[in-house]
């Protein structure tokens, strides 16, 4: 899902003042240089030094369901945007690994959701072979395996890559593990001694493998591994025990399908990502 960003001093007036008076002060602002499915997101850092993140959706943006599925309304309804996501990105996070970030507080004003979160001094992943924050993702992603299933309403695996599959495919893709589902590099962040996945806009329910399938997709995409150094690293993840070659090459063929369609789409970025995609599907098949 892509929609329109703007810079944090083009909000309104009225949720900026707002957001300083929740503050307490008025902060240096950074702009975020991530985030696609965000109207807007800035770093904030008080006078004392502690920093907070904070991400805005208007009231009015709506966005094509099929940028999260690809399979129509599905489990998410006709009138899912933006908003909804930032409120189950609220909602989730109570249930989150130690190292994510926690909310703060949400503020609803001049047509604008702003839901602000605990700083985090680092930065983004780096995935090349050999990077020393490769061992800290495989942390992060076995903190994650660790934790209990959410008492949430939240989709399925086979509500997000279904839509690839064969109907009779779906208990492949059954379980009940609290998901990412989007462990790229920019949801990385590293602070020196540990990963923190962070921008949780898109949680769900399934194996525990399947964050670890993801992350082999982005090393390859990203990190410029081979797909057999990807499937080095993804296995040692706890949640790949329970990975069976049967939903492995179910799981990586609708990924890689589901790329091609963004690629055909001009979705930009995604024919370079289909290519790792397919690559890395072949490795499984």
């Amino acid at each position: 899902m892509t929609i329109a960003r703007v810079a944090w001093d083009r909000l309104p007036v009225a949720a900026r003042d707002a957001v300083s008076g929740r503050l307490g002060a008025e902060p240096a602002v950074a702009d975020a240089v991530s985030g696609a499915n965000c109207g807007a997101s800035a770093v904030l850092t008080l006078p004392d030094g502690r920093t907070v993140f904070v991400k805005a959706q208007r009231a009015h943006d709506a966005a094509p369901v099929g940028g999260i599925s690809g399979a129509g309304p599905g489990w998410w309804g006709s009138a899912w945007g933006p908003v909804d996501e930032l409120g189950q990105e609220e909602r989730v996070n109570a249930f989150l690994p130690a190292g994510s970030p926690r909310v703060l507080w949400r503020l609803e004003v001049a047509g604008w959701h702003l839901l602000a979160f605990e700083g985090i001094v680092g930065r983004h992943a780096d995935y090349a072979p050999g990077s020393p924050d490769l061992p800290l993702v495989v942390r992060a992603l076995a903190e994650l395996g660790g934790c209990p299933a959410p008492e949430l309403r939240l989709p399925s695996a086979w509500d997000r890559w279904g839509y690839w599959c064969d109907p009779d495919q779906e208990p492949l893709l059954s379980g009940t593990c609290l998901l990412h589902t989007d462990p790229a590099a920019c949801n990385v962040l590293v602070d020196g001694v540990r990963a923190r996945l962070v921008d949780w806009a898109w949680p769900a329910l399934g194996p525990a493998w399947i964050d670890p399938a993801l992350w082999g997709l982005r090393l390859v995409s990203a990190g410029g591994h081979t797909p057999e150094q990807a499937r080095s690293w993804v296995s040692r993840t706890p949640g790949w025990r329970s990975a069976t070659p049967d939903g492995v090459r179910t799981f990586t063929r609708a990924e890689a399908r589901r790329w091609e369609e963004y690629a055909a789409d001009d979705v930009w970025g995604a024919a370079e990502i289909a290519q790792a995609a397919r690559h890395w599907a072949d490795l499984w098949a």
